[in-house]
This record gives structure tokens, C-alpha cells and sequence, in this order.
């Protein structure tokens, strides 16, 4: 007989909600019990759903029957409890040496399930991976399965969450491909890189192929092949470029290295890589050789990856990475004229604040749908912020024409929509502008239309203004700006303040960062978020730096000098920074003339800095800098448009998880996962983390738990001034073992008013 929980009703109602049992296959739940069985090693394993009578499986691989009783059932013992049921052997384990799954014909002995938790204490099933050999399961697996579990779990219960759930499994996707590149050494993956071998010969015309290339091409063995059947085998497409190769062969060594697309007799669709040499004997060539690669799977995974990094992860609309793109793809067909909408969300701020961030982001969704809907056929719709959206039109045979897309779009946007159980009825301020009209490159374009949705904001909110000249009169508060901050660097007004970076675990202040600050005429202190005009502007935003640099040396210096112990001092480069190609020497000067070694400098930059101009350079740059000693980190990590393919070439050492995550790890489950698969990447590319936006204890506690061991937030201190950052290492840095965190008042209140400066 098999247990029962004591809370069996409430759990089968909570099964019987969602609706799902004996719905057909997903890929979804396939693709997470495929990815734990190769995690586990294990040959079979099931997504679980144990109802009154019966276990029903979800997802299955290596199992016959779509369901079993329940007393067959190991998973019904897996949900008695909240913790994975490990079973190493069965045979040798008093309570399952008996259980039919042993001495049945499944004849199971190794056995991992992973309760699916609605809530503590109600299971509603297992993700569960066996195998008829005993095996011991690592930690780092059993981890890994875990958490495909809570992502097996939230699958059940969102429908309608899928994508962002879909994007959490290629994270993990991702990381297991990384493992298996690491382990290939000892573990050959045939499986994604099927080779066989051909040759042929030039004179007679005779071809053999290996066994392994009539698999790859859906071929029976042994079928005897020549030129014509042989172009048969590529798609349409291919066949004449594939001729043109075979021709060139006879006329010379050429040999072949290509990519092409095949067909199989069944019409599957493949990629090959074709890899040949010629042999030349008597100046003549006379035998064609070389190897057939399946590459079918890494293509379509580069594709999905090339796909993923132009897609906005919550609305599925194009990003700005790829506006970015299409933009400088369309100015330089230079054809025609075509036009750009910016979209604004009205009250988006309000929405999210009184309803919440879920009603919020299911608002998104929707007006993205809308947008989709409404440009096919002439144009393009992005999501390049929060809530600001780009409409790139096509076709435009007039200037007013963009007035006429624009009211088509604030029509379909204001149609009444339940949110939630909400009914919103959202409104949208377009600004526009035409390229070739109005402008002349792409910065331009983007400028004009910024400048009429400004406008629009300001004095026709919920409709549409399009760019003209008259419009050149807000540039001005701009100006206005620059030239603010370009009296500041004159007049020494642009100084930093430091935010301490701590030990989570101690407490202590391990290093700082370095934040903009400028002090207006009136005493009065701000942030660089409050004049970001001015540090877009090239000329300014070099000055900025050249500033930070050299007072952060000199207080670096002060601090070494006062016997003060720090490990990094960080400092924020951006785009602008490296468009000259001489920020290496920059900081290398500044911090030379104070006779600060780089070792004790942290490098920041933020993930825009990889998707902008000049990466290559920017990559060597920081390379360069980080041989030099400095450490390299990656700011506000997950917020940007860079996928995780750039840690494998970017000189990353450290790794900051932005504070979005951060603030939302302990209520939203999708941030939580996204925290751990950080930490746990990191550890495995011996990278450290810094956990930004800490504003309580009850995060810290839980980051130190994931194992995180670096922080910063308002937890411990808001940014003060290098006086009172010096007060601050002396009282809680390294020498120190205080015991003055945890529950107590944060560092920016127990300073007084030094920390408030």
C-alpha cells in the first residue's frame, strides 16, 4: 500500500485546478526532463502528477505507459515530504527493496525525485530520474534538478508565463552546455557533431562514403552514389553552388570548408559541414577527400541564441539591440524615405505602483500584441525600454503618412483590455520623425523623434507630434545642461562619492565604488541621473572621467598612505569612454602620478558596452588593462542586451547581479532563480559576485545563504563623500571585526551626519 499525505484532499484540489492531467505532450516539460536526464546521467525519468488513483506522467523518457497505479509508484513516497527522495540502490534500502518498481520489470534501483511544491508541505507531483544501475548523485547535479524542479512547478501553475519560464530553461540550458564544452576532454559529443568520411574519384567518377554519412543524410547504406544523386541530397538552394564546388575540384586544388543546408528523403531539414582537400598527383588532381559533419543542433542553437539577443525576453518584440541594427540596415540601402515612431506608455508608473508589477508586465504584453498587430505589413514594432516602444515604418510615399500609421496606432492601443481582472484602457504619446527628411544618420533620426515625443509628453499627451525644425528650441535645456556641468568641471564641482562594497557574511568593507556627484552653485549635491543629457555628449562625459580618475587616485593614494585596508576601488567607464581608444592610457596616467598600483582598481562597465560600437576594441582595451593588474566588472548584470555567450570572451572577473534582481528575489521566483544561476555560473567560472541594491536584512540573509558572499545597497550605506568613506574604513574595514551589522541600523544612520553628506 502507499502512504497517504494527511493533507491528500486539499493537494488533489490543487492538482485538479490546474487542469492539466491528460493534456497532450509539451515541449517545455520535455525539454526539462530531457536536460535532467542528461544532468543525472540518468536512462529514464518522468514529469510526475500523482493523482487519487494513479501516477500520470507529463513528460516521459524511456517509459512505455503514459500512466501506472499508484502503488507501482515511487514518486507517491517522494511526495510525502519537501526534500528530494534519494535512492542510490534500491536493492540494499530496507523500505524499497520490495516496492514493485524493484522487483518488477522495470526493475528500478536508482531513483532521484523532486517534489513539485505548490506551497510547503503540498506536492503535486515529481520531477523524477532512475535508471535500472545503482549511481550516486553529485551535489552540483542534485542542485541543478532542484532547481529545474521549481522551474517544472512554475510551468504548472503559469500557463500563460511560459515565455519568461522558457527563457529561465535556456538559462539553464546554456550552463549545461558550458559543463559539457568543459568535460569534453573525457566526453565526446558525437551526438551533436555526427562526422563521416567520403572521397571521390575524379577520373572515374567513383564515390564511397562512410556508414556514419549515409546516416547523416537519411541515405540507405550501401546505396551507390554518384554526382547526380549527390547534388540531390543538398536543398535547392545549395545544388548549384554544390556543382560549381565539384567542378572547381577537377580545375584545381580548391578544396572545400562550408556550411550547407540538406534534405532528407523524408524532407528533414539539416545542416552540414563539409570539410575537403584535393589530391594532386602528376600536376593533375585526381581524388577528392574529406569528412561530413552534422552540425544540425549547434546551427539551430547559434540561431536561437543570435534570435534571443534581439528579442525583448517579456513582450517577444524585437529590442533595441535590434532597432539599433535595423536602423543602420535601413540608412544604408538609402532607397527611400522611412519613418520612426516612439511609443510612450502613459501613466505606466502609476499602473505598476497601484496594481503591481505583474498587472504591469501582463500590460505590456498586451500592447506589444497590439503593435505587432497593427504594423504587419509596413513596418517593424521594438521594445527598447520599460515602457517605451519604437515603431520603425516602411513605405512612407509622403511625410504625412506617419501621422496616419501613428493615429492607426494610438487607435488600437486605447481599446478597453482585461488585465487581471482589470479593465485598463491603455493610452500612448507617440513622437515621430522622417529619415532623409528630417535627418541625415541614425543618431539624428532617433534625436528628432525623442525631441516630438518630448514635446508630445509635454504639451499633447495621449497623441502624436511629428519632428520639425521649431521643435530645435527644447535642444536648448540641453544645452543648458552641458554647459551646467561644463562650468562644474571648471570650477572643480564634479567630485566622487563612494558606496562601500561588504562582506556579507562579516560585515566588513572589503572596497567601494566610485559614483559621479556634482555640486551645483547652490551647495546643493546631485547624482549623474541628474544631468544624463550632458554625459551623453561625447566631449563632456571624457572631461567627467578625466575628473574621476584623478581625484579618485588622489584619494586612493590618501587612504594607502593612512594605512587604510581596501581590496578595489570601483570606477565607471561607459560607450563614450572608449570611442577614442585611449582609455587605457587615461587611467594608467591618472593613476600612475599618484602612485597608485592598479591592483587596488576595479574597472565597471555596463552590458550596453558590449552590444555598442567597437566591441572588439573595447574587449582589448579592458584586456589590456586587467594584464596590467585591474579588475574587470561587469555593472548591473541581466539588464542589458548581452547574452551570457560574452562571458566566454570578455575579461570579466567580477560580476554584479543588478539590483532589480536583487529587490525582487524574495517575492518574485522567476528573480530568485535568475540570483542562483548567477552565483552558481560565477562559481563555476571562477568569477566573484557582487549583489547590488541590498536595502535589507532579510535579503543579505538569503544572498548569504545562495552563497553570495559580496554586497552593496542601502542596507549598509548610501554613497558619502571621501571624508566620511575614510571614517567609515576606519571604523568597519578589514582590521576591524565588528559585529555591528545584522539586525542593527544601517552604516549611513550609525555615521550620523558624516554619512549623510
Amino acid at each position: 500500500m502507499y502512504p497517504i499525505p494527511t493533507n491528500e484532499q486539499e493537494r488533489l484540489l490543487e492538482l485538479h485546478r490546474l487542469q492539466i492531467l491528460d493534456t497532450a505532450p509539451a515541449e517545455d516539460f520535455d525539454a526539462i526532463l530531457q536536460v535532467a536526464c542528461q544532468i543525472s546521467g540518468a536512462a529514464q525519468g518522468t514529469v510526475t502528477l500523482v493523482d487519487a488513483n494513479r501516477q500520470w506522467f507529463k513528460a516521459r523518457i524511456g517509459v512505455a505507459s503514459q500512466e501506472t497505479p499508484r502503488q507501482e509508484a515511487l514518486c507517491a513516497h517522494a511526495i510525502m515530504s519537501d526534500e528530494p527522495l534519494i535512492i542510490e540502490d534500491a536493492r540494499d534500502h530496507p523500505d524499497f527493496r520490495d516496492h514493485p518498481a524493484v522487483t518488477g520489470c522495470d526493475k528500478v534501483r536508482f531513483y532521484a525525485g523532486i517534489p513539485l511544491l505548490v506551497r510547503p508541505g503540498v506536492a503535486l507531483g515529481t520531477l523524477c530520474v532512475f535508471d535500472p544501475q545503482p549511481r550516486t548523485l553529485d551535489p552540483g547535479v542534485l542542485d541543478m534538478l532542484r532547481r529545474l524542479g521549481v522551474v517544472a512547478m512554475s510551468l504548472l501553475q503559469r500557463w500563460e508565463e511560459r515565455g519568461q519560464l522558457l527563457e529561465m530553461l535556456r538559462l539553464v540550458e546554456d550552463q549545461r552546455r558550458d559543463l559539457k564544452i568543459r568535460e569534453r576532454r573525457f566526453q565526446h559529443v558525437e551526438r551533436l557533431a555526427r562526422v563521416g568520411g567520403f572521397e571521390m574519384d575524379l577520373t572515374s567518377g567513383a564515390i564511397q562514403w562512410t556508414d556514419e554519412v549515409y546516416r547523416i543524410t537519411g541515405r540507405p547504406i550501401g546505396m551507390l552514389m554518384d554526382r547526380t544523386n549527390i547534388v540531390s541530397v543538398y536543398a535547392p538552394e545549395e545544388q548549384p553552388r554544390v556543382r560549381a564546388r565539384m567542378a572547381s575540384s577537377l580545375e584545381s586544388a580548391t578544396g572545400i570548408d562550408d556550411v550547407f543546408r540538406i534534405l532528407t528523403p523524408e524532407g528533414q531539414e539539416k545542416w552540414v559541414h563539409v570539410v575537403s582537400e584535393t589530391e594532386i598527383v602528376d600536376g593533375r588532381a585526381k581524388r577528392l577527400f574529406g569528412i561530413v559533419q552534422d552540425v544540425s543542433e549547434r546551427y539551430q542553437l547559434e540561431q536561437e541564441l543570435r534570435t534571443a539577443a534581439c528579442t525583448d525576453l517579456l513582450t517577444g518584440l524585437a529590442n533595441r539591440a535590434r532597432f539599433n541594427q535595423l536602423v543602420a540596415e535601413w540608412f544604408e540601402a538609402n532607397d527611400r524615405p522611412f519613418g520612426l515612431l516612439l511609443v510612450d506608455l502613459d501613466h505606466f508608473k502609476q499602473i505598476n505602483d497601484t496594481l503591481g508589477h505583474a498587472v504591469g508586465d501582463e500590460l505590456l504584453r498586451a500592447v506589444a500584441t497590439r503593435l505587432m498587430r497593427q504594423t504587419v505589413g509596413f513596418g517593424t514594432a521594438f521594445r527598447i525600454g520599460g515602457d517605451e516602444f519604437a515603431v520603425l515604418v516602411d513605405r512612407l510615399d509622403d511625410t504625412s503618412d506617419l501621422g496616419v500609421v501613428a493615429a492607426g496606432l494610438a487607435a488600437a492601443m486605447s481599446a478597453p483590455i482585461d488585465v487581471s481582472g482589470h479593465v485598463l484602457c491603455p493610452r500612448v504619446t507617440i513622437g515621430g520623425a522622417v529619415a532623409r527628411l528630417d535627418g541625415t544618420e541614425a543618431e539624428t533620426l532617433r534625436q528628432n523623434a525623442d525631441l516630438a515625443l518630448y514635446h508630445a509628453k509635454e504639451t499633447k499627451r495621449g497623441g502624436f507630434i511629428q519632428f520639425h525644425g521649431t521643435l530645435r528650441t527644447s535642444i536648448t535645456k540641453r544645452f543648458n545642461v552641458v554647459r551646467e556641468v561644463h562650468e562644474a568641471i571648471d570650477d572643480g564641482r564634479i567630485l566622487p562619492y563612494y558606496q562601500p562594497i561588504v562582506r556579507i557574511d562579516t560585515s566588513e568593507i572589503v572596497g567601494v565604488e566610485a559614483l559621479v556627484r556634482m555640486r551645483r552653485k547652490d551647495g546643493w549635491i546631485v547624482s549623474a541621473g541628474d544631468f544624463p543629457e550632458a554625459l551623453a555628449d561625447v566631449h563632456v562625459s571624457r572631461l567627467v572621467t578625466e575628473r574621476m580618475l584623478g581625484q579618485v587616485a588622489a584619494d586612493m593614494r590618501r587612504w594607502l598612505d593612512d594605512g587604510l585596508d581596501f581590496h578595489h576601488v570601483g570606477i565607471n567607464v561607459g560607450v563614450t569612454d572608449f570611442l577614442d581608444h585611449d582609455l587605457e592610457r587615461r587611467v594608467v596616467m591618472a593613476f600612475e602620478a599618484h602612485r597608485v598600483p592598479l591592483r587596488h582598481v576595479a574597472i565597471e562597465v555596463t552590458e550596453n558596452v558590449l552590444m555598442g560600437p567597437g566591441d572588439s576594441d573595447v574587449i582589448a582595451t579592458l584586456q589590456s588593462l586587467r594584464a596590467r593588474g585591474a579588475v574587470i566588472a561587469l555593472d548591473d548584470f541581466g539588464t542589458g542586451y548581452a547574452s551570457l555567450t560574452h562571458l566566454r570572451t570578455f575579461p570579466v572577473d567580477v560580476i554584479k547581479i543588478d539590483k532589480s534582481f536583487v529587490g525582487q528575489m524574495l517575492t518574485d521566483p522567476s528573480s530568485a532563480a535568475i540570483v542562483e544561476l548567477v552565483l552558481d555560473l560565477a562559481h563555476k567560472l571562477s568569477m566573484r559576485v557582487v549583489a547590488e541594491g541590498i536595502e535589507t536584512s532579510e535579503q543579505a540573509h538569503r544572498l548569504q545563504r545562495l552563497g553570495c558572499t559580496l554586497g552593496q545597497g542601502y542596507r549598509y550605506a548610501r554613497p558619502v563623500s571621501a571624508a566620511a568613506t575614510s571614517a567609515l574604513m576606519t571604523s568597519f574595514g578589514k582590521r576591524q571585526a565588528p559585529q555591528f551589522f545584522g539586525d542593527c541600523l544601517p552604516l549611513d544612520e550609525r555615521v550620523g551626519a558624516m554619512g549623510k553628506a
